[in-house]
């Protein structure tokens, strides 16, 4: 719709002043009287046309395509899409169903997306949650308009928060044993949840007495290995009870194992990147732009986290991903620009790593900022979210604002069935439109899956009909904008203003009614309604029900 304006509006400037322009922007205006999109291309003419904006405006506005009418306010160009048109789009929904949404583009790409990525020291929080929902929505854009995509997560298996989860773990292992060798350490950086409590009673019940006798670090890696291993399985079950699923699972370990880290970091040394001080490998971050130089390997001969981020990439690059977007939670601000630095310095072209920083959740209930669990006493997990108000419930709500941003995330009203729910709402939207064909079919016999109502559209007319058809139509434009913005937020908005305008037009106009052709035009309405929610709905990972 959006990208049909805009050539239509680029053929019309052509042909009036013999120049091609881009960057204008193109957006539905705040009010609905002044049409469907409005432009500021005027504005950007004027300079070089040497023509007063109204002018310009009044002259594109009379010579654009038949399929659009347009008028000139204050130097804006307003366009309406005109109702032939309209109809000739939806005709095309129901004709083509959800593939209407998604052209595919001109040039597929190899993506790699990595999301999520927390450390497998605890269980997922709901701040990982949200990252992890806004990660999965993307890959199904992408591939759904035609790249190639793998979906991958990084294990933090190596350094020093592995290993002080293993001192954590044995620490606990040997207080059920009455042993006290490790505390020191445990109270100083260890992880206290009650979970490695948990753990050290299974680690007890697979080992027995054995890690005991064992020297000391060479029962901290037994104890981090089996942490690690565990924390995983539970970090993936957490995942698939959200329906959020990874094509690869990346151990940051395998980076040492392989070589590669000392690989990326001769290349580096030989590129004139690195110098050392104070025994500790540094690499010239401020020579892009970072303020300051960062520690590769410290003093002591372990390598940073930094460090093996570098090789990653590295290796991303190497295995032939055209573009890479990473999902940062936002305690990552900051990291970016050594990142990028250190991708500049091997070579790798600006462009093809692209950060996304995904905000905390606050939790809300009675009012009130929830920081406890009643069942654990400690942080709220992902899990018992999802447990307390279902998977629907917490994959919609993480969108409803754009990602960049803090959510307040109520659990108290996505259990309403009110319109105050806007998870409720847009669902019982699909489910009411079921209940009308299953109606419609009992008592007409009128199959409106199997009809062909496509000839009907021909009978919408009324202002309500075309809002609901241009609703419907105005995702094609919000799919591609998450597509060109990452940003898929975007399409909760858009279905909270399509339930918005179905559930008025429900309540104020009857299906079932004498005229057969009214009936039948609005079946056709309705199903090309059921087929827009049920293609967002897919999208957005939650169900379309047919009964609420």
């Amino acid at each position: 719709m959006k990208e049909k304006v805009k050539r239509a509006l680029q053929e019309s400037i052509k042909k009036l002043y013999s120049v091609e322009i881009d960057g204008f922007s193109l957006e539905p205006p705040k009010e609905e009287e002044y049409g469907d999109y409005a432009t500021n291309i005027a504005f950007l003419l004027a300079k070089n046309l040497r023509k007063n904006p109204q002018d310009i405006a009044q002259e594109i506005s009379q010579n654009l395509e038949d399929w659009l009418c347009a008028d000139a306010l204050r130097g804006f160009v307003n366009i309406r899409l005109k109702e032939e048109f309209l109809k000739r789009e939806f005709k095309e929904l129901l004709e083509r169903k959800d593939n209407y949404f998604f052209d595919p583009v001109e040039k597929s790409m190899y993506i790699q997306l990595e999301f999520v990525s927390a450390n497998p020291t605890g269980p997922l929080h709901v701040g990982h949650g949200r990252g992890a929902v806004v990660g999965d929505v993307l890959s199904k854009i992408l591939k759904r308009f035609g790249h190639k995509l793998l979906r991958e997560y990084y294990i933090n298996d190596a350094g020093n928060q592995v290993y002080m989860l293993g001192i954590s773990l044995l620490h606990r292992y040997y207080e059920l044993f009455g042993k006290e060798d490790l505390r020191e350490e445990f109270e100083r950086e260890g992880y206290k949840g009650k979970y490695i409590i948990k753990l050290a009673k299974d680690l007890k019940a697979f080992y027995g007495e054995k890690l005991l006798s064992m020297p000391k670090e060479e029962a901290i890696n037994i104890a981090k290995d089996y942490a690690c291993n565990r924390l995983l399985e539970d970090i993936r079950d957490t995942l698939y009870s959200l329906a959020v699923e990874f094509d690869q699972w990346y151990s940051e370990k395998s980076l040492y194992e392989r070589g590669l880290l000392e690989r990326v970091i001769e290349e580096l040394s030989q590129k004139g990147y690195l110098y050392e001080k104070d025994g500790a490998l540094w690499f010239k971050s401020s020579f892009f732009g970072d303020d300051k130089d960062r520690v590769i390997r410290k003093s002591d001969g372990s390598y940073t986290y930094f460090a093996s981020d570098i090789a990653y990439h590295y290796d991303k690059f190497k295995r032939g991903f055209e573009k890479v977007i990473n999902l940062w939670g936002a305690d990552h601000h900051g990291y970016e620009k050594r990142l990028m630095g250190a991708l500049k310095a091997l070579g790798i072209p600006e462009g093809w790593l692209e950060v996304r920083f995904v905000q905390m959740v606050r939790l809300i209930s009675g009012g009130q900022e929830v920081r406890m669990s009643k069942r654990t006493g400690e942080f709220i997990t992902l899990e018992e979210l999802i447990e307390e108000v279902g998977k629907d419930a917490v994959r919609f709500v993480f969108l409803t604002r754009s990602s960049d941003t803090p959510l307040d995330f109520d659990i108290d009203l996505v259990k309403k069935k009110t319109s105050e729910n806007p998870v409720f709402y847009v669902q019982y939207a699909h489910a009411r439109i079921r209940g009308v064909i299953r109606e419609v079919k009992e008592r007409y016999h009128i199959d409106a899956d199997e009809e062909d109502l496509i000839p009907y559209i021909e009978e919408l007319k009324t202002k309500e009909d075309l809002r609901l058809i241009k609703r419907c139509l105005y995702l094609k434009d919000v799919y591609q904008g998450v597509l060109n913005t990452l940003s898929p937020h975007l399409i909760t908005y858009a279905l909270i203003d399509l339930a918005k305008d179905f559930h008025y037009y429900y309540n104020h106009n009857r299906v079932m009614v004498e005229d057969r052709k009214v009936m039948l035009s609005r079946l056709a309405l309705f199903k090309g309604v059921e087929i827009t929610l049920k293609s967002s709905f897919e999208i957005l990972g939650i169900n379309a029900p047919e009964r609420m």
